[in-house]
């Protein structure tokens, strides 16, 4: 197999693994448009936070895509792909690639801040790239990720969560992302990374949910340094309106 055929992106949170992931599946779409070229995308180690699964999925419909305990499918699909990207959470070793391939040759890429110089993404990737300039410690981060499918936030309190959340008030967040329901029917991607300029939310091309529980896909990842875990899942809880509907 040619090792170019799987594409193993790693580097730091917030530095943009999973938008290079996304320029090279959408320039390879717009080169060939109607290529039924079989693409794969695994991110590997956000457990049920699935965002960059559902992301991809949205914008990419025939790409086929597969999170955490789904690696033995993606391993039997790689035979008849063309292409296959993995894209490794700041949570996993390099181990874990060696594991998930068994022997399989493949190309690896790092993508890390302006001015980060031999470490040990150098000396693991063939391909070094330079992503987001991260202006904070990239070093003993820690995670938090909660699912919310099936709620529905109302857009003033979500606004006030987000600004909370972004401006430290539950520790010092380095990279934030979500994917949120709202009560008027519109289902939003929101993104920060501290030191980058913040982008607007943005609205996924998706069919509104106006009655009952949203059944699509929903959650939030933060990542960060000394976060209180306890206070922000209970303010979670609290800003979600249970049982939603519009009548």
């Amino acid at each position: 197999m040619d090792e170019e055929k799987i594409v193993v992106v790693g580097g730091y949170v917030g530095c943009g693994k999973t938008s290079w992931i996304y320029q090279q599946i959408a320039s390879n779409k717009r080169a060939f448009p109607k290529s039924q070229e079989k693409i794969l995308y695994l991110k590997a180690g956000n457990g049920e936070a699935q965002i960059e699964q559902k992301i991809i999925s949205i914008d990419f419909p025939t790409v086929k895509v597969f999170g955490d305990g789904q690696e033995v499918d993606f391993v039997n699909e790689l035979e008849s792909a063309d292409i296959a990207y993995i894209e490794l959470g700041n949570n996993l070793g390099l181990g874990y690639i060696d594991q998930l391939l068994n022997d399989l040759p493949y190309y690896p890429i790092a993508i890390v801040p302006p001015g980060c110089k031999r470490c040990r993404w150098h000396s693991w990737a063939k391909e070094v790239l330079t992503g987001a300039a991260m202006k904070a410690s990239i070093d003993e981060v820690e995670t938090l990720r909660i699912r919310t499918t099936g709620k529905v936030i109302c857009g003033d309190k979500f606004n006030k969560f987000w600004n909370e959340i972004i401006s430290n008030t539950y520790g010092k967040v380095i990279r934030a992302k979500g994917i949120f329901h709202l009560e008027d029917g519109n289902i939003i991607y929101a993104d920060f990374v501290y030191g980058v300029p913040c982008i607007d939310f943005l609205d996924l091309n998706l069919a509104n949910y106006l009655h009952g529980e949203p059944k699509c896909f929903s959650g939030l990842e933060i990542v960060g340094c000394s976060l209180n875990k306890d206070a922000l899942r209970e303010i979670v809880e609290e800003i979600y309106i249970a049982n939603f509907s519009i009548l």
